[in-house]
């Protein structure tokens, strides 16, 4: 069984908001793999599955086209194969309402957008956290 290398995976169709997190993410030294689509970051963790190195964590924005973070979550959460892998989702607005079904449907935790670098900062120490947690 290949040695576990805890990693994140980051999905996101926002260019700016991958390069942020991950950037931030990376200075923490925690690898980070990023996908602007959805249906690639599925295909990925498939992939992953087969060789036995899935993320330890995944970060996922809400908004996005063709299948939003709920619909993703749930085909993450619904695969004997990936529904142990924590996931945290994001979004520039997330109602209470939002966060419950997220939370209900498996999501770990959900956050609104960073709109500051303190908040940055705190969000990516809670990634980090989770990570580094055994």
């Amino acid at each position: 069984m290949p040695e576990p290398h805890p990693y994140i995976l980051l999905i996101d169709d926002d260019g700016d908001d991958l390069e942020m997190f991950s950037s931030e993410l990376e200075k923490k030294g925690i690898r980070v793999k990023t996908f602007d689509s959805s249906t690639n970051a599925l295909f990925y963790l498939k992939l992953m599955f087969d060789i036995q190195q899935l993320p330890s964590l995944i970060i996922m924005d809400y908004n996005m086209p063709k299948r939003n973070g709920y619909q993703v979550l749930q085909l993450i959460k619904d695969n004997k194969d990936t529904k142990n892998i924590p996931v945290v989702m994001y979004s520039t607005s997330m109602s209470a309402i939002l966060k419950t079904q997220l939370g209900d449907a498996g999501a770990l935790h959900c956050f609104n957008k960073p709109w500051t670098t303190k908040e940055l900062n705190s969000q990516v120490q809670i990634f980090h956290e989770l990570v580094s947690s055994p």
